[in-house]
C-alpha cells in the first residue's frame, strides 16, 4: 500500500517560495507516496493563495489562515491538529515554506517513521547545508542550552525538519506560539511515553531571502525568555 504522509508548513508572507516548495514536493512524492499539505497562512497580508494546477490524486494541499500573524508554534499547531483529525496517515513531517528545505530530505526522514521510528529530527550539520558561520557558532552554543533544558542529546538546535509517528505527534501539543516551540518540542518528548527517537542527515539551503525572513541568530535569548515565562506563570513546564 502506498505510504500516506502529511506536511505541516507554516507559511508567512511566503508568496515567492511556497509555490516551488509544494511542486517539489509534489515531484519528489511523484508514484511513491499519498501526501497532503497542511499549509497554514500565519496572517499573511494579503492572504496566500495556492495554486490551482498543483493538487493532484496523490498530492493535496489544505490552506488553512490565521487572521492575524500568531507566530511559527502557532502555525504547527493548527497544521497539527489538522492533520491528526484526517486519521488516515503514517508519517507526519514538519517542513519550512521559504525552500531551506528539501523534499528529498523530508520524505527521507518520513521513511524513517515508516520504518519504525517516532520522532526523527534533521541533522544539518551531517548534511552539505550551507550554514553560515555566525549561525553555525549559535546554533552549536544553542544545543547545549537544549541538552541542559530538554535532555535530550541531539547534534542539531532548532531544525525545524522533523518527521513524527502518530503516537508521538499525539503528545506534542505545542503551547509556544513563537521560536521557543522547536525546544517546547524536545522537552514534550522527552516527558512522553518512551518514544525512538533517531536523527538524519539533511542539507539546509540558506539564501539572502530565507536569512533575511527567518530566526535571527541571537533570537536564543528570547527563546530562553519564552520558556521561563511559560514555567513561572503557565503550566510549569514548558
Amino acid at each position: 500500500m502506498t505510504a500516506r504522509v502529511a506536511i505541516l508548513m507554516p507559511a508567512y508572507d511566503e508568496r515567492v517560495a511556497l509555490g516551488p516548495t509544494l511542486a517539489s514536493l509534489r515531484e519528489a512524492a511523484r508514484d511513491r507516496y499519498v501526501v497532503t499539505v497542511f499549509v497554514v497562512d500565519d496572517g499573511s497580508e494579503p492572504p496566500l493563495q495556492i495554486d490551482a494546477d498543483l493538487p493532484t490524486r496523490a498530492f493535496r494541499v489544505v490552506l488553512a489562515r490565521h487572521p492575524i500573524n500568531l507566530g511559527q508554534g502557532a502555525a504547527l499547531e493548527t497544521a497539527r491538529q489538522l492533520a491528526l483529525a484526517r486519521g488516515d496517515v503514517d508519517a507526519y513531517v514538519t517542513m519550512d515554506s521559504d525552500g531551506q528545505h528539501g523534499a528529498a530530505d523530508a520524505l527521507r526522514l518520513a521513511e524513517r517513521v515508516l520504518s519504525g521510528a517516532d520522532v526523527v529530527f534533521g541533522d544539518r550539520f551531517a548534511g552539505a547545508s550551507n550554514v553560515p558561520r555566525l549561525r553555525s557558532v549559535v546554533l552549536r552554543a544553542a544545543r547545549l542550552f537544549e541538552w541542559a533544558v530538554t535532555g535530550l542529546r541531539l547534534a542539531d538546535a532548532h531544525n525545524g525538519l522533523r518527521a513524527f509517528s502518530r503516537r508521538a505527534l499525539e503528545q506534542i501539543p505545542i503551547r509556544q506560539n513563537g521560536m521557543a516551540h522547536a525546544t517546547e518540542i524536545k522537552q514534550r518528548i522527552r516527558r512522553a511515553t518512551p518514544l525512538v527517537v533517531t536523527e538524519v542527515p539533511v542539507s539546509v539551503r540558506y539564501t539572502k531571502e530565507s536569512l533575511a525572513k527567518g530566526q535571527r541568530s541571537l533570537g536564543v535569548f528570547g527563546i530562553v525568555h519564552d520558556l521561563a515565562i511559560q514555567y513561572i506563570f503557565g503550566e510549569g513546564e514548558a
